[in-house]
């Protein structure tokens, strides 16, 4: 098997590094990497001097078997589109597309294709956020009240980015895995501080069908790096921290705290195996392009929301 990665920056680099490490282990055979950036390239020849190398991705679509993609997000659609239409496996970074209508038209295409399409909601793979899932699935955190999730950190902008789409995938996305359910409405209120357009801070209410509210709180004016999500269920407290992969419960009736032991696992690895293992075995990956659609349907109600002023309805 022969995996291109396309887009070779910060989290490109990292997603390349990874694929081979696969190629050591005899996972897959080749890797095949792709950036404009010569610099980029130049980096990365450093590190893999038997990797192949272009410059255009379409360069590399008849001779792969997958591909993730990294490359920003408003390319996405139309990078996703040209390797799918090739009949070609891909996985590409969150968001999948700017909007609703092109995330489903990917779906589909892959669907009817037959080839499979996964998206990199990453802490999907993650142990203590699986530990997490597998607590409510049991029954231990009893009836779900309410959450609430802080992701932020203080950086510059992104120049031509939001912060909703930027960050806020991540909180829907890990609501989502735990509870397998997207909220019904949304409210939202957001700004800019440190230039014109696009909001650098949001805070988003979301309401679930059964009465469960979550509370998501994004910046990139804060202090410090919080990937944090706290549930409280009616037996159980849970506070879990993503990237730590730390987990923290309080039990209501005995008023104890507990640290639970997590083993830490390398997400990225773990999502890039996942990815040919779908591949191999032509199976639907947990983090699929149709449910991965819905969490940009997600954000874009979410920004309507904090551009109009109004609660947006979603019905499922």
């Amino acid at each position: 098997m022969k995996i291109g990665v396309v887009g070779l920056g910060y989290w490109g680099k990292k997603v390349a590094r990874e694929y081979m490490e696969l190629k050591e282990r005899g996972e897959i055979k080749r890797v095949v990497l792709c950036d404009v950036i010569d610099s980029n390239v130049n980096d990365m020849k450093n590190e893999c001097p038997d990797c192949e190398f272009v410059s255009d991705y379409r360069d590399m679509i008849d001779d792969v078997d997958g591909v993730h993609i990294c490359t920003p997000n408003a390319t996405h659609y139309n990078i996703v589109n040209d390797f799918i239409s090739a009949g070609v496996n891909v996985l590409v970074e969150k968001p999948m597309t700017l909007k609703y209508s092109e995330a489903r038209k990917l779906a589909y295409k892959a669907y009817n294709k037959n080839v499979v399409l996964a998206v990199g909601h990453i802490f999907r793979f993650n142990n203590a956020v699986r530990k997490v899932k597998e607590m409510y699935e049991s029954g231990e955190l009893g009836d779900l009240y309410y959450a609430k999730l802080q992701w932020s950190v203080l950086m510059e902008s992104p120049s031509e980015r939001d912060i909703v789409y930027d960050l806020a995938p991540h909180p829907f996305d890990i609501l989502n895995f735990i509870i397998n359910d997207w909220p019904v409405r949304i409210s939202a209120v957001g700004n800019a501080y440190r230039r014109e357009n696009y909001e650098e801070v949001a805070y988003i209410n979301a309401e679930f069908e059964d009465g469960f509210i979550a509370n998501i709180e994004v910046s990139w004016i804060y202090p410090e790096k919080i990937r944090r999500a706290e549930l409280m269920g009616s037996k159980k407290f849970v506070r879990l921290e993503a990237v730590k992969q730390e987990v923290k419960i309080f039990d209501l009736n005995t008023k104890d705290w507990e640290n639970l032991e997590i083993v830490p696992n390398n997400t990225i690895l773990d999502e890039a195996y996942h990815f040919i293992t779908a591949i191999k075995n032509k199976q639907t990956p947990i983090n699929d392009g149709f449910n991965a659609s819905e969490n940009v349907r997600v954000l874009e109600a979410t920004v309507r929301a904090m551009r109009e002023g109004k609660t947006e309805n979603l019905e499922w």
